[in-house]
């Protein structure tokens, strides 16, 4: 027992992993709905829009494993932003209950899994992506859960930096399913 525990506290540590900056944009489904007066003065929901909206921001990431695996996980820390919806045309008639002339920002946190396919991880590789959040900070109580899965290429180069680009699709999940297309591009430092 007492070799064990020599053998643990002489052990050194062991650094693998690292942190990076990046940014993304894409686009997103968003639902608006709408109100117009009845002949009673009350307002009655008329027929609700789907529409694809832009958003877009970034942040950091902190990325574990050993830069020679091909296969890594992450964690992303990020703002985004959701372009505000389109009214209408005939707007100047209904009352709406979403933004319509600001953007939504969105505190996201994710964590994913990358899986080099091709390549090597000290060069160039082709890497499969999946990621799993949620936007946990929002000023108007509409976060949401969002599942994504695409592909991606790493460079490392200068021995600790990787550049790093991926396009991805998934969903976003509150109260129902909307769809998201999304690219992504930053640059890591990888202390191993």
């Amino acid at each position: 027992m007492f070799s064990t525990l020599a053998l643990l506290l002489s052990a050194s540590p062991s650094f693998a992993g690292g942190f990076g900056l990046f940014g993304t944009g894409g686009v997103h489904g968003d639902r608006v709905y709408y109100y117009a007066e009845n002949s009673i003065g009350e307002a009655e929901q008329q027929a609700p829009l789907d529409e694809i909206n832009s958003n877009g921001g970034g942040g950091l990431e902190l990325i574990l494993g050993d830069k020679d695996y091909k296969i890594n996980g992450f964690f992303r820390f990020y703002f985004l932003a959701d372009a505000p919806v389109t009214a209408p045309p005939d707007a100047d008639q209904y009352t709406f209950n979403l933004r319509t002339e600001e953007w939504r920002p969105l505190g996201v946190v994710d964590a994913g899994l990358q899986f080099g396919l091709v390549g090597e991880p000290e060069r160039f590789q082709l890497c499969l992506i999946g990621l799993l959040g949620s936007a946990v900070m929002t000023e108007d109580q509409t976060e949401f859960l969002q599942a994504q899965a695409g592909v991606g290429v790493t460079y490392t180069f200068a021995r600790h930096f990787q550049a790093h680009a991926e396009v991805d699709g998934g969903i976003r999940y509150r109260k129902r399913l909307y769809p998201t297309v999304n690219a992504s591009a930053g640059l890591r430092y990888l202390f191993d």
